[in-house]
């Protein structure tokens, strides 16, 4: 029987060390299980994120309508937030969920797993917020070999701020913003961007 995680790192010691210097890890897992392995964390205190998007479902109080209700928005994907790289810390975490998981690695061939700046991530995470309409989620290959510039968005607006790379992708362009596993396309106008310099 797996323990719970928090008998091994606790809650309050996740808390202080998040505070430090965090980063985010993906986590993935199989058979659309994302919410399971959600729970686990949550009850164990451990902070996570998974994109969400909505989608209309008949409504559960059998009045034959259909609602709007968040659901994963790309299964079997998961980031974890933790205060640092530590893989003997990730293999413990990965035995105590009671379901199979797997940490993404940088490479076939490599030992490490991949890393997310909290910098990175929070930007992600402000392009998936499910109120934006026009976000699109696909796989991150599909852009391997589009031209792209990086821009930033100065048009003030939900998008304000929030760095990328203008693609074209479909006959449309929108501004890409990646990360280990996933890549959200936002739909945007060359005129709302700035170019960002290279250094």
């Amino acid at each position: 029987m797996r323990k719970n995680f928090s008998q091994i790192t606790t809650g309050k010691e996740m808390k202080q060390t998040i505070e430090e210097n965090p980063i985010w890890i993906p986590l993935q897992t199989t058979y659309c299980k994302e919410l399971q392995v959600a729970e686990f964390l949550r009850d164990s205190e451990i902070p996570y994120y998974i994109p969400q998007t909505y989608e209309l479902q008949d409504a559960k109080d059998g009045s034959g309508r259909c609602e709007r209700i968040l659901v994963p928005a790309i299964h079997n994907l998961l980031f974890i937030r933790c205060n640092h790289y530590d893989r003997e810390w990730c293999r413990r975490l990965q035995q105590s969920i009671p379901f199979p998981t797997y940490f993404m690695r940088r490479g076939r061939e490599s030992a490490d797993y991949c890393i997310i700046s909290n910098r990175e991530m929070q930007n992600f995470i402000r392009a998936t917020n499910p109120e934006i309409q026009g976000m699109r989620f696909i796989d991150p290959e599909k852009l391997k070999n589009k031209k792209n510039v990086r821009v930033r968005v100065v048009r003030k607006g939900p998008l304000f701020g929030m760095e990328g790379q203008f693609v074209r992708y479909g006959g449309r362009h929108y501004i890409a913003i990646q990360v280990s596993g996933s890549a959200a396309l936002l739909r945007v106008s060359y005129t709302w961007c700035e170019l960002i310099e290279e250094i």
